[in-house]
């Protein structure tokens, strides 16, 4: 009988795809605002506690935003019209949108911080540093895929 109730068992199926790769979001945090920090005081000429705190305060919120989303989103993820039978190919896919969200958000918190840059500096900067950090992620699914066919 249990079976026959396929919302029931459906309703949650994207819950630990997602919970893998949110664990590794925040581990890699520390990396993520040490590239992203950099980025930013190489482009916008910030002290290196200024640059931390920038980068550390936007992927926080822009973390924290998207876990948010994500458990919106993950309500609808059984009724999808897809399936992605690996994680590592899930989230190679799913990076894409979150790059520009990620994006998106921390450039306007630092539209919002950063008043006295010139907002092109600000959004080539938001935008190498996110680049770079997203490159980095996207690596990392690939070499997962990658891995999980030689095993």
């Amino acid at each position: 009988m249990y079976l026959t109730l396929t919302s029931v068992y459906l309703a949650n199926s994207g819950i630990p795809l997602f919970t893998q790769s949110i664990f590794y979001q925040f581990i890699l945090l520390i990396p993520i605002i040490f590239i992203e920090a950099v980025v930013h005081r190489k482009i916008l000429k910030l002290g290196i506690y200024r640059s931390i705190t920038i980068a550390f305060s936007t992927n926080f919120i822009s973390t924290f935003t998207g876990v948010l989303l994500l458990f919106i989103v993950g309500q609808a993820y059984c009724c999808l019209p897809f399936y992605f039978p690996l994680l590592p190919l899930e989230l190679i896919v799913t990076l894409i949108p979150m790059f520009f969200f990620s994006f998106w958000l921390e450039l306007l918190i630092g539209y919002l911080v950063l008043k006295k840059q010139e907002q092109k500096i600000i959004q080539q900067s938001f935008f190498k540093a996110n680049l770079f950090t997203y490159i980095m992620l996207e690596t990392l699914a690939i070499t997962q895929l990658i891995r999980g066919y030689w095993n």
